[in-house]
């Protein structure tokens, strides 16, 4: 059953209701063929991943009650009482499925022909994978070649967390910096719509994505770089939030790199986090580098400037407490933790990331030593220390000290792909 209500987050601690995921499916075989162009980290077992997502889905539901639902069933269901919502996902399974060669117009018309003995699930299939199928002509009877070619499948689909963000005002439509996700958009879109959540906005230009929003009570940060743009912040400032004060966070480049690798940190959440009210956890480095720019609402309802400063200091003057986490435990996506409700989090297991993450480091430094080695370095040193010490986080005397409650759920597959807990879900409503 699906549950319908109004989309809204005001702050990362509150609550959480609901949320949708997407369980890794086929199309994340693809990506794992050459993991570099799907956008993924490093190859990983499929099979454990899909076992990683579905053990993230059990914990919510069981442990927390937070109402989990999946995108493919959403828009299944939708499909199957509305004969509209029907139509609409049958005419973008046609245009997303290509013929050509021999006998193309003949494929097609069957396959019009047979479009409704399809069932919901293969026409979201041919939406994901985007087939298009080259038939070459041999000798003989009804010997033709089909020679099928997936254009761009969707595989990072299941890292729901970018193609939205949901603030106080309810859901801001992303636009996807990397044309290999482009794509995704319209189907989570077509999911909102299909339950009638409206959403407030829609970034047109520039490109947005919502790991690079985190709502704040009070405020909301929203990350620029790689993957946000400044053109699409103007946007969202416009209409997609209502926050008295809105701080724009630059991308700062990893400090112990020699040149830019915008993957380290792609989004905002993968260096920072909060955990609670007050409370925030992040990488020190970043946290003190990147350059913040402050904007507050005034009577008329628009955005200014107010100030300019660096992150670190921005969250010190709203009174957070940060707990630091160290470049390896960045790297093994300590922030990328779920924040159930003030201080009970779902957190990836660290420890068990970490010798995935330094083996794939150790490989790019091999590769480019000039730039990657103080960054395999550092990483390394802090394993030996944070193994002896026993201190991965969450397990920080601060985070202690400040209440925090944290649930580790093993995610060292699928993390393989660039992301974690916080990733893997939309989040759609928080109390």
């Amino acid at each position: 059953m699906i549950f319908v209500g109004k989309a809204k987050a005001v702050a990362e601690w509150g609550q959480l209701r609901r949320v949708v995921v997407r369980r890794p499916g086929i199309e994340a075989l693809f990506g794992l063929l050459e993991p570099f162009s799907a956008l993924y980290e490093r190859v990983f077992s499929l099979e454990r991943a899909v076992r990683e997502h579905d053990d993230l889905v059990k914990t919510l539901r069981r442990d927390f009650g937070v109402n989990v639902e999946y995108l493919d069933e959403i828009i299944m269901e939708a499909a199957g009482r509305s004969h509209d919502v029907y139509e609409e996902l049958a005419q973008w399974t046609t245009q997303a499925l290509q013929f050509t060669g021999y006998g193309a117009g003949r494929a097609r018309r069957h396959f019009l022909e047979n479009l409704p003995l399809l069932e919901r699930d293969v026409l979201l299939q041919i939406l994901v994978l985007a087939p298009s199928i080259n038939f070459v002509k041999r000798k003989g009877t009804r010997s033709i070649m089909p020679f099928t070619t997936l254009r761009v499948p969707l595989t990072n689909l299941f890292f729901m967390r970018d193609q939205q963000a949901v603030g106080d005002r309810g859901i801001i439509l992303s636009r996807m910096a990397k044309p290999q996700r482009r794509r995704e958009t319209e189907l989570t879109s077509f999911a909102w719509r299909a339950i009638g959540e409206k959403p407030v906005a829609a970034v047109r230009t520039g490109t947005f994505e919502g790991g690079d929003f985190l709502p704040c009570g009070s405020f909301a940060l929203i990350g620029t770089g790689d993957r946000t743009s400044p053109a699409a912040v103007r946007e969202i400032l416009t209409q997609g939030v209502g926050y008295p004060e809105v701080a724009v966070v630059h991308q700062p480049r990893h400090p112990l790199l020699r040149t830019n690798d915008p993957m380290v940190n792609m989004h905002l959440d993968t260096y920072l986090n909060f955990p609670g009210e007050g409370l925030a956890v992040g990488y020190p480095d970043m946290l003190s580098s990147a350059r913040t720019d402050v904007y507050r609402k005034a009577e008329e309802g628009k955005y200014h400037l107010s100030r300019r400063t660096r992150l670190s200091h921005y969250l010190t003057g709203q009174g957070f407490t940060i707990i630091p986490i160290t470049t390896l435990e960045q790297m093994c996506y300590a922030t990328n933790f779920l924040t159930i409700r003030d201080r009970n989090i779902v957190v990836p297991d660290v420890a068990s990331n970490a010798e995935k993450v330094l083996a794939n480091l150790k490989r790019a430094e091999d590769a480019n030593p000039w730039k990657y080695h103080d960054l395999f370095t550092q990483a390394s040193m802090d394993y030996s220390e944070l193994r002896s010490s026993g201190t991965f986080f969450p397990n920080k005397p601060l985070a202690r000290d400040h209440g925090v409650k944290a649930e580790k759920i093993r995610l060292s597959n699928i993390t393989g792909a660039f992301g974690g807990a916080h990733c893997l879900t939309a989040t759609l409503e928080r109390a």
